[in-house]
């Protein structure tokens, strides 16, 4: 039996959307303005402008996808993974017969742990002089034996051990202090292990990296071995899952991931896996710069990495307060399925007039200001009638908490297929329900949050992710646009004439 990653193709879009700006801050690669581009330094011939690169020497291009294919050397799934943030696909089997290749290819991938060096001077030298980690805390997880340096590279190896003990998973970090350390995970390594520590309190620690790890134990040393801690090595779920199987009396989750756009969207995803898997009390502990070994630096005087806030939970919080004087100026009379459908035709006709950031503006900017104000009058309306109390800014205020960036992925086209399904199901409530029922009303409200928190997603992408296309680029896109696609957002802005 062979096993293959399927993933839904609303996963694929949002993952060619990353922007490949994005990618690059991440790895900490540098970038220079080339005209209207950019231009990666490292590899001159490659110049990008949101999710699409193009590499002139070899006169080739694509989106992110296969960016992180042919410059980070990662398979398919491994690339969607990556720009999802860790987000998985479905794994489905296959029956077939390994060729002899293959076969080779499973026994190269057995973990073989790598040598130990006689002594760890090197790593004891790096960890504490250049990452002002505690010796006692090294200590500690060296006698474990899951620390210790390898020889003839003498690199720092963090070893994730399952609940016998036996070694699953081999993190490798360089000791070298030039800034551009180098880190990867051993061959073979199992990603449902991770180094950590198994105490026998309830409450399990959670971290991107060893040395996050590492590094907050040093400033939270106090009683520390009670409690557990486990790394990612990345942003995936499995070594935070399985080590609450592995342990059942873990029942409270501590994500302490990094305090910039991507460690903030893993906290959302994980939070809300944690939450599928049936655990309840989750926290979020975020360090007062970009990460933990950072506030250990700046603890000891030295310039520290300042942490970094999500522009598009900032872009909510200052749409959401130009938005509440807007919504409770409009009469609760104008909260009407007419009123509804008039302001959701005046977005379209806005995104006629063409794709420049002007149209859009215009489009989720105006007309669509005016489409929010109107649905969260009818949320207010029928809470009333269904004896809730709250208010036009208490409405609002609750789906600026309820928006989450890391959900919040897709091209131009997706907005438009995600706001034509919530304007599509509203209008169904209202012309098949009976309103005077209690559940319908609920329904209804239901409906239109779907559709306003739909409209904020939209300016937020217009305000922060937004691309203006080349020229030809506009009518490129509208000619490979899916027939399918086209046709249902024409029949639904039909919809607001009926």
């Amino acid at each position: 039996m062979g096993e293959f990653i399927y993933f839904t193709e609303e996963q694929k879009e949002r993952a060619n959307a990353v922007s490949i700006a994005d990618i690059l801050q991440k790895e900490h690669e540098e970038v220079e303005r080339s005209g209207n581009e950019w231009r990666w330094k490292r590899h001159k011939s490659v110049t990008f402008r949101g999710n699409n690169w193009y590499r002139h020497s070899q006169q080739i291009g694509s989106h992110a996808i296969d960016f992180m294919q042919e410059f980070f050397g990662m398979t398919y799934p491994e690339a969607v993974t990556y720009l999802l943030n860790g987000e998985t696909g479905q794994a489905a089997h296959r029956s077939r017969q390994d060729t002899p290749a293959q076969t080779a290819k499973k026994e190269k991938n057995v973990l073989i742990p790598p040598e130990k060096n006689d002594t760890m001077k090197r790593v004891y030298a790096y960890l504490m002089q250049k990452r002002h980690i505690s010796r006692e805390i090294l200590s500690f997880f060296a006698k474990q034996g899951t620390l210790y340096e390898s020889a003839g590279h003498h690199n720092a190896v963090f070893a994730g051990v399952d609940k016998e003990g036996n070694i699953r998973h081999i993190h490798k970090k360089g000791t070298c202090s030039d800034g551009r350390s180098f880190r990867m995970n051993g061959d073979g390594s199992d990603a449902c292990y991770g180094f950590g520590h198994a105490g026998k309190g309830n409450r399990l620690y959670v971290f991107e990296a060893p040395i996050d790890l590492l590094s907050f134990l040093t400033l939270y040393p106090k009683g520390w071995q009670e409690n557990s801690y486990i790394t990612l090595n990345g942003v995936a779920e499995h070594a935070m899952l399985q080590m609450l199987k592995d342990y059942p009396y873990l029942d409270t989750a501590v994500l302490c991931l990094d305090h910039d756009p991507a460690g903030i969207e893993a906290c959302g995803r994980l939070a809300e896996i944690l939450t599928q898997n049936g655990y309840k009390k989750i926290q979020i502990l975020r360090p007062a710069c970009k990460d933990w070994n950072e506030d250990l630096k700046n603890l000891h005087g030295e310039e520290a990495a300042p942490a970094q806030e999500h522009p598009k939970i900032a872009e909510c919080g200052v749409w959401i307060s130009i938005l509440k004087p807007v919504a409770e100026s409009v009469d609760a009379k104008y909260a009407t399925k007419q009123y509804i459908c008039r302001y959701y035709q005046e977005i379209y006709n806005a995104l006629k007039k063409g794709r420049e950031k002007k149209h859009l503006e215009e489009a989720f900017d105006e007309a669509g200001m005016l489409l929010v104000s109107v649905l969260v009058r009818c949320m207010e309306k029928e809470g009333k009638a269904l004896g809730k109390a709250a208010d036009t800014a208490q409405i609002l205020d609750n789906l600026q908490k309820r928006y989450r960036p890391h959900q919040d992925k897709g091209n131009f086209h997706t907005r438009i297929r995600n706001m034509q399904k919530a304007f599509s199901e509203t209008m169904e409530v209202f012309d098949t329900k009976d309103l005077s029922l209690k559940e319908n009303k609920e329904l209804l409200v239901k409906k239109c949050m779907g559709l306003t928190m739909e409209c904020i997603r939209a300016h937020i992408f217009v305000a922060v992710d937004y691309q203006e296309p080349v020229m030809g680029q506009e009518q490129g896109e509208r000619d490979t646009q899916a027939p399918e696609t086209a046709a249902q957002n024409e029949r639904g802005m039909a919809l607001c004439s009926q």
